[in-house]
């Protein structure tokens, strides 16, 4: 299921990258249930992340765009996901846009109609707070 959210940052574009850039290597801060995560260079932009719950581990192929401020995170393991998720960063004119995409589907039955976009809009809104706050 594709799903997209959006925000307007009070903050220059740069900022809001590194704010994307901080997501990414402390998930914990951001994600919840996730406590510790091992980062390990696949090539170059790419990268597997591994984040660790109480009980579960997920797996992701991380790639990063920096000339187009872009993370695309691609499920390897997730115990109730596949699919992929992407962050951007879009400076128009005086405003940045923090984009985040969604195309992940349930793998297990019964999970079908699960309705993700509460949890990306607040994502993208935590993210946007986080940015706004770098610039203070």
């Amino acid at each position: 299921m594709e799903l997209e959210s959006r925000a307007n940052v009070k903050a220059p574009s740069g900022k809001v990258w590194q704010a994307v850039l901080d997501k990414f290597r402390f998930p914990e801060k951001f994600i919840p249930g996730v406590i510790e995560n091992d980062i390990k260079p696949r090539d170059v932009n790419e990268y597997v992340r591994r984040m660790f719950t109480e009980d579960d581990e997920v797996v992701e192929l991380v790639t990063i765009y920096p000339d187009e401020m872009t993370m695309t995170f691609s499920l390897v393991k997730h115990a109730l996901l596949k699919g992929t998720l992407s962050n951007q960063v879009v400076a128009d004119g005086e405003n940045t846009i923090l984009i985040f995409k969604q195309d992940r589907e349930p793998t297990i039955e019964g999970l079908e109609d699960l309705d993700m976009q509460p949890a990306l809009d607040e994502a993208v809104l935590q993210l946007k707070e986080y940015a706004e706050k770098l610039t203070e």
